[in-house]
């Protein structure tokens, strides 16, 4: 599954990387560490307003990921996950989670 940062700057492969919700920040980092000798820190995926919508966005990327790979499994989406989030399912059954902006998270 490929992870793309809120901005769209960003595209990655989720098996490849740890991402990490610290307070209102997102952030991952390349778990094998190679091709990225150039940055230095880590790599803020996505930003939000409060704790709390960086808490629903990581809960959002989560569902996604335990859905696509339901998918891989079952060639279904379990019906309880897709009516929590039915167009974020819509972008795991193409195997992408995009970080949404601010302003989508409740």
């Amino acid at each position: 599954m490929r992870i793309i940062s809120q901005d769209g700057t960003l595209d990655m492969p989720y098996e490849q990387v740890i991402i990490q919700r610290f307070k209102d920040e997102i952030y991952f980092l390349n778990k094998n560490l190679t091709g990225v000798e150039h940055l230095v820190g880590d790599m803020v995926v996505a930003k939000y307003s409060t704790e709390e919508k960086a808490q629903k966005a990581m809960s959002e990327l989560k569902y996604a990921y335990l859905s696509y790979n339901q998918l891989q499994i079952t060639k279904e989406i379990p019906k309880a996950v897709y009516d929590v989030f039915p167009d974020k399912m819509i972008k795991a059954v193409y195997g992408a989670f995009q970080f949404p902006a601010d302003e989508e998270l409740e």
